[in-house]
């Protein structure tokens, strides 16, 4: 929580610094009055839009690939966020430079640092979520493996994987490898294919 606030607040502040220097940007080169207010906003879109898009793809874990185009829009916002920064500086001072840069910079540094948290945080919420359904699955598996071994040895055809899926609440998938498995138990048992049913 603490780290999420400190980021928020980083970005804010951060944001809003950068924008005022880009005000004075747009000021100063033949904008006034709304169309001054707005200009900042242009780019501040493209930075919004790319940060919502990796926020999204993080928690939804798209792959690597899929996250390149929030990356472009994110850095080609970044870019031009700190040309006009530096670009309304007067003084052609490096230190004075640099100062307009780092308003823009803290933003996408605090973007870094709360999109690795979010990264952590939702890997941990996954394993965690992983490790909550493993159990009862594991059990309704091995439930659906008991009742088809026992069907089988009382001379039962063996149960379809989809009558096993209903009945345990387990996938398709799974309900035809447990009565594959079965089946060639039965089978290395009494020397005999198992008797079969439709799946």
């Amino acid at each position: 929580m603490a780290i999420a606030t400190l980021v928020t607040a980083a970005s804010v502040t951060s944001f809003a610094e950068s924008y005022r220097d880009r005000l004075s940007w747009a000021t100063e080169h033949g904008l006034s009055g709304p169309w001054a207010v707005v200009w900042p906003l242009q780019v501040d879109v493209f930075i919004a839009v790319g940060e919502l898009a990796l926020f999204v793809a993080l928690a939804d874990r798209w792959p690597p690939r899929s996250r390149a185009a929030a990356w472009t829009v994110t850095l080609a916002g970044l870019v031009v966020s700190v040309a006009g920064n530096v670009g309304h500086v007067t003084s052609h001072s490096l230190t004075s430079r640099g100062t307009a840069a780092v308003p823009p910079l803290a933003a996408a540094a605090a973007l870094a640092v709360g999109l690795d948290v979010l990264k952590r945080v939702v890997e941990r919420h996954h394993k965690a979520t992983a490790g909550a359904t493993r159990g009862p699955a594991r059990k309704a598996t091995t439930r659906a493996t008991e009742a088809a071994r026992k069907a089988i040895a009382q001379g039962h055809p063996a149960p379809s994987a989809r009558a096993l899926a209903r009945a345990h609440h387990i996938g398709r998938d799974k309900a035809t490898e447990v009565r594959t498995a079965m089946l060639a138990e039965a089978d290395g048992h009494t020397g005999q294919p198992g008797p079969l049913t439709g799946n």
